[in-house]
């Protein structure tokens, strides 16, 4: 597997993210459940800063995260950690604040891969044109360019 994230659409609503990193499974999922980490590498394109970052690996804690770019730009993602497996296994939900945004559940695993990590996510949207537009709005991109930090993080 490559070290660039690959998307692929499974049935009509859901959409299959991979993507394999340097560093061990314990370092990729505390840098997704640790809001000082988070913070680092989760900001999609250049010139986006995260001031919220509310997660925690535990069953129930709501999940709060707010990106801003400037004074008039910002937009914003909530949602509840369903099932915690440290370090093999989360689940949780996600909406994000866009007009007409339904909630999505997301699976990720993460795999030992010799002396490194494959992320297989799955997330499930509530209807087929929700995933399109997810994929449409250029999302791939910025899930890309926010995992590349932390393999920069982990280097």
């Amino acid at each position: 597997m490559a070290e660039r994230l690959e998307a692929e659409v499974l049935g009509d609503t859901q959409l299959r993210v991979r993507r394999r990193f340097a560093a061990a499974p314990e370092r990729v999922f505390r840098a997704h459940f640790e809001a000082p980490l988070v913070r680092q590498w989760m900001l999609g394109p250049p010139g986006w800063s995260m001031p919220v970052c509310e997660i925690a690996p535990v069953v129930g804690a709501p999940i709060h995260i707010r990106w801003q770019k400037s004074e008039h730009e910002s937009f914003g993602m909530t949602g509840t950690v369903l099932e915690i497996d440290p370090p093999h296994r989360s689940l949780h939900t996600e909406l994000f604040e866009f007009p007409g945004a339904t909630e999505s559940v997301v699976e990720t695993r993460f795999l030992a891969d010799g002396t490194g990590t494959r992320l297989e996510m799955v997330i499930t949207y509530a209807s087929r044109e929700a995933r399109d537009a997810a994929l449409g709005s250029g999302m791939t991109e910025g899930m890309e360019a926010s995992y590349a930090r932390i393999d920069a993080l982990s280097a």
